[in-house]
């Protein structure tokens, strides 16, 4: 941009020079300036912000930019080398998890800009495995008050959510994070009416692709308002954040047949099952600590036995609350967020119906403090919190170091409340557990610690490297070296607790 301007001025200085010596006239002067100023208001522009690139129209109404991250992990468990016994199954994703690992956490490219001045539009790829759609949306954002959004984008519940995987201080999120609903096909209105205020309300389906007869379509909803009285007041050191948010979601469950979730209690008949929803140890360690299932009796061979055959109806109802209070290089963050669960399978032509529900108690609060001096205040946006920029990005011939945080999180959930329905029909809990899987009123919880340090090198690299210990509030086995919860296999090792090892390169533009 800054060349096109210098080359515009000094062909206007040249033609000027040549009509003061009298090479040409004032009208070919005119003439000439007035052709160069022509095309210099329609050619594209490329302009560079921290490390990417945008072309954008002369009249900027229209742009373009490519975007992309990649976060390369590496995770060891305490738990990687316990003898899980003859039982065990190294292929099952629930011990699998408990296996050192590296992994390519993301790898996403994308595009995002505007086009006819007030719309806004981003679309992302994963790209590791089977490549698949992030997100694709397009705003409508004229105003700052009111603005639309359609597609597939984060739904607005869950502070944690909401900000980037890019710009998170830890490497992972939270249990309260496992109960949001995420990214989502959907509609939304949203807008920033005052100073320091935000909210947004949408409406989404469950699934990309609508399968369900029962559950989905845009029966489901979320809502979210924030207030920063540090920005409402003028304080540009500070941020105060209040928000509220709530979420009532209803999806099907569709039942599944594998070894870990068939099987009745005692082992002497199979049942069809569907999953409501289930906790994985924080930092991405012991998969399923938690999972409740919907049962739908005995299933055989003969048509329609087994209800279950249907689906699953899951409605879910939540609040949340959400707070910041940072002063320069120093925060506190938290949320807590409780949700109700209940199941029922759809019938149809089955032998009857079966009921589950239960409460979960979701919260963590975080401490963060810039060893190098830089304000939390400064990548506060629009009701969370976007990339930091180091006051010196790093470079060793200079002794910059970048940005260096360090930060501490105490998280937990808490399940209660636990209603199995109908007995026999095969609902069950499994997982850390207080009691039986299958009793009215059995618990479950955990609570991990975590330590961990972010290096903002740059606004483009990133290195993080967390600590983090779960305790779990019963021993249990896993779930595929158990018959069922709370029992273990001959030979089979009980957990109950979990230490991680992590550490993160992440690269973004």
């Amino acid at each position: 941009m800054a060349g096109q301007a210098a080359l515009a001025d000094s062909t206007t200085d040249i033609v000027d020079a040549l009509v003061m010596k009298g090479v040409l006239t004032e009208e070919e002067g005119k003439l000439i300036n007035k052709g160069h100023t022509s095309k210099t208001k329609v050619a594209p522009v490329v302009k560079e912000k921290d490390g990417a690139f945008i072309l954008e129209s002369a009249n900027e109404a229209n742009s373009i930019q490519l975007t992309g991250r990649m976060h390369l992990d590496y995770r060891a468990s305490s738990l990687d080398s316990m003898d899980l016994g003859p039982a065990a199954r190294g292929d099952d994703r629930d011990t699998a998890s408990m296996a050192d690992q590296f992994e390519l956490r993301r790898a996403r490219l994308g595009v995002k800009g505007k086009f006819a001045k007030d719309f806004k539009y981003e679309v992302v790829g994963n790209l590791p495995g089977t490549a698949t759609v992030d997100i694709a949306y397009f705003d409508w954002a004229k105003y700052d008050a009111f603005q639309i959004r359609g597609g597939k984008f984060k739904q607005p519940f869950g502070l944690e959510e909401l900000i980037s995987s890019n710009n998170m201080t830890m490497m992972e999120r939270s249990y309260l994070d496992q109960t949001v609903p995420a990214k989502k096909i959907g509609l939304q209105v949203m807008g920033t009416p005052t100073k320091g205020m935000t909210y947004a309300l949408s409406t989404y389906q469950n699934n990309d692709v609508e399968r369900d007869l029962v559950g989905d379509g845009y029966a489901s909803g979320a809502g979210r308002l924030t207030f920063n009285f540090a920005e409402s007041m003028g304080d540009k050191e500070s941020v105060l954040h209040l928000g509220v948010a709530g979420l009532s979601a209803t999806s099907s469950a569709q039942p599944t047949t594998t070894s870990q979730t068939s099987g009745s209690a005692d082992g002497s008949s199979s049942y069809g099952r569907a999953n409501i929803n289930a906790f994985r140890s924080a930092g991405r360690g012991l998969n399923n600590i938690f999972r409740g299932q919907i049962g739908g009796g005995a299933c055989t061979t003969a048509t329609y036995s087994c209800p279950l055959e249907f689906g699953a109806k899951v409605v879910q109802n939540a609040v949340g609350l959400e707070g910041i209070f940072a002063r320069g290089p120093f925060k506190i963050m938290g949320e807590y967020s409780r949700s109700k669960y209940e199941a029922d399978h759809n019938g149809g032509q089955g032998t009857g119906s079966t009921n589950v529900s239960y409460d979960t108690d979701t919260f963590y609060a975080e401490a963060g403090y810039f060893i190098t001096g830089e304000k939390y205040a400064d990548s506060y946006k629009n009701g969370v919190f976007s990339s930091f920029k180091p006051k010196n990005n790093f470079d060793l011939d200079k002794g910059e170091l970048g940005a260096i945080e360090l930060a501490f999180r105490v998280e937990g959930f808490r399940v209660e409340d636990t209603n199995l329905g109908p007995s026999g029909l095969g609902s069950r809990l499994q997982g850390s557990l207080d009691g039986s899987g299958t009793t009215n009123g059995t618990k479950s919880k955990a609570d991990t610690y975590t330590a961990g340090i972010r290096w903002i090198l740059n606004p483009n690299v990133v290195f993080k490297v967390n600590y983090a210990y779960t305790s779990l509030g019963r021993n249990y086995a896993p779930l595929d070296v158990s018959t069922w919860a709370g029992s273990s296999s001959s030979g089979a090792a009980v957990v109950g607790s979990e230490s991680l090892f992590m550490t993160r390169f992440q690269y973004m533009f």
